[in-house]
Formats: structure tokens, sequence, C-alpha cells
């Protein structure tokens, strides 16, 4: 009875010695996981920002939002398939998430600089426009005013002739 205890407990040994080597590796795959997922939720938040202030600007955002929906959604995924342990799922998930987002902030700062060169000659057309729609308006009444003053000095004075 006793040789039977100790071929268990010399079998088990042995299994944990072929075993334990993989248990870091398990670990490490869900620290990468893990650290992808905290990466591509700080690289949402920062694209989030960038299409507020974009928006803010007066850009149109709308395909940015679907970009950041889409980026969402793959996090989710990321953070589903974490809790169950496919941590290698999870960090895929999460570097697809990352890839979408990649030229994302360039783009948002590309639509605020065209909402602002927008905003400009917008402003320049109406104050512009205005003011030079002003003085051609007085320019043409005082024009005529002199005519019509000179027209009538001439009335007058055929008037005082007869």
């Amino acid at each position: 009875m006793a040789i039977d205890a100790r071929k268990k407990i010399i079998t088990l040994g042995i299994l944990l010695l072929v075993v334990s080597p993989f248990f870091p590796l398990a670990r490490a795959d869900q620290t990468a996981a893990a650290a992808a997922i905290a990466s591509a939720k700080e690289q949402i938040a920062t694209c989030y920002s960038a299409a507020k202030e974009a928006e803010s600007a007066g850009a149109n955002i709308t395909a940015l939002t679907a970009i950041l929906n889409d980026a969402g959604e793959l996090i989710s995924r990321a953070e589903y398939t974490y809790s169950i342990g496919d941590f290698d799922a999870a960090q895929d998930l999460a570097v697809q998430s990352q890839r979408l987002l990649s030229d994302f902030v360039a783009e948002a700062n590309a639509l605020k600089e065209t909402a602002a060169e927008q905003r400009n000659r917008d402003f320049m057309i109406n104050i512009v426009g205005s003011s030079a729609g002003t003085f051609a308006v007085l320019g043409v009444g005082s024009a005529i005013w002199v005519l019509l003053r000179r027209r009538e000095r001439a009335a007058e004075a055929q008037a005082n002739k007869a």
C-alpha cells in the first residue's frame, strides 16, 4: 500500500513538472491580453477627445463616430473573450481595435482644420461681403442723390430764367 502511495506521489510530481512550464505562458497570454485591452481603451478615449474637438470646431464627425462605434464593439468583444478565458482572441480583438483607430486622430485633426478654415471663409464672406455691399449701396445712393440734386438745381435755374 505504501508503494502505491509513493507511485501516485511520484506520478503526480512528474505530471506537475511536465505541466508547470505552461502555467507562466498562460499567465503571459493573460497579461498581454489585459495590456492590449487597456491600451485600446486609452486609444478610444484619446480618439473620442479628438472627435469631440473636431465637432466643437464645426466638423461633420459622422464617419468618425462610426469608426469609434466599431472600435468600441471590438473592445467589448475583447473584454468578453477575456472574461471567458480566451486570452489570444481577446488580445487579437484589442489589436484590431487599435488598428482601426490608427489614423483616427490625424483624420479628426484634418476635419477640425477644414472646419476652422470653412468658418474663417464664411466669416470673410459675411463680414467683407456685407461691408462691401453697404459701401456699394451708400456709393450708388450718393451718386444718385448728387445727380438728382443737379437736375433739381438745373430745373430751378431754368425756372428762374423764365
